[in-house]
């Protein structure tokens, strides 16, 4: 086992007794492996990049893992109706509940029950047996990284980063801290879950339009119509543009913005009775 004498200690309840522990040398083992996994799944997935731009092949499918695959955006050749846009602006109102249910499983519920299966369940089997742990626990740490590939492509990872980001929880499953290696577990997802929620709280502050309010838009009549969504050109008293469903070129009317894409707000036509939704 590795010393750990490294600043204040306590003495924390483990499998078998108690283990000195030193938190600021797990605090920084954790910022440590943290930005390792993060560096090396950006030099991967460059790798990756530069194999497929060089070679024109994708071997083990790798050109489709570069591409971004955000759930609920609007596909890039898809046409749009107000029937579509008005199940995006449902889908973009419920965000935050969709994130706070993620973010519960994540941090609460997968942490115990990843740990207890990939990792608690080899280290029963070793005590078990009486074989060494660590060959088990790598085993299970490996098969564990491995699942995280499967995930959908949006939160999908490569198996080596994901098994770098769980060696100090494997560690402290062979120290028998298996409540410490439950609690990191749960802050490695807290970290991803809030990265990934302010990174969308970014894209929406930053832009001109959020999904839900309403404009009064003219239509462009001079542009070629509609554009290759099916969606019309429309400008605000502002001169901010809108692409919108179902109007008419040099038209004037009242829309909702649906969702936005990149730079740009895509927007439904709304009646009188419809302002109210």
């Amino acid at each position: 086992m590795l010393d750990m004498g490294f600043g204040p200690s306590i003495s924390a309840p483990t499998i078998t007794g108690t283990q000195v522990v030193y938190p600021a040398r797990l605090v920084a083992a954790w910022a440590i492996l943290t930005i390792a996994s993060l560096g090396l799944e950006r030099v991967i997935h460059r790798c990756k990049y530069w194999t497929v731009k060089l070679t024109g092949t994708h071997p083990f499918g790798w050109f489709a893992s570069l591409d971004s695959d955000h759930q609920g955006d609007l596909r890039e050749t898809e046409t749009y109706t107000v029937a579509d846009l008005k199940d995006r602006l449902d889908w973009e109102r419920k965000w935050w509940r969709r994130t706070t249910r993620r973010g519960v499983r994540a941090v609460v519920i997968a942490p115990v029950v990843e740990e207890l299966t990939f990792r608690g369940g080899p280290y029963l089997l070793a005590v078990t047996l009486g074989v060494a742990q660590l060959p088990l626990l790598v085993a299970g740490s490996v098969l564990w990284a491995y699942l995280h590939t499967r995930n959908p492509r949006r939160y999908r990872r490569g198996t080596l980063p994901v098994f770098v980001s769980g060696l100090l929880s494997l560690y402290l499953w062979l120290i028998g801290l298996w409540w410490l290696a439950i609690l990191v577990h749960a802050g490695n997802n807290l970290v991803a879950i809030a990265l990934a929620a302010g990174e969308e709280w970014w894209r929406r502050w930053q832009h001109s339009f959020s999904p839900g309010e309403e404009y009064t838009v003219t239509v462009d009549d001079r542009s070629p119509q509609p554009d290759r969504h099916g969606l019309y050109r429309a400008y605000t008293p502002v001169e901010e543009t809108l692409h919108v469903a179902d109007v008419e070129p040099g038209e004037t009317t009242r829309v909702r913005v649906a969702t936005t894409v990149g730079f740009h707000g895509y927007a439904y036509p709304i009646t009188e009775s419809g302002q109210a939704d």
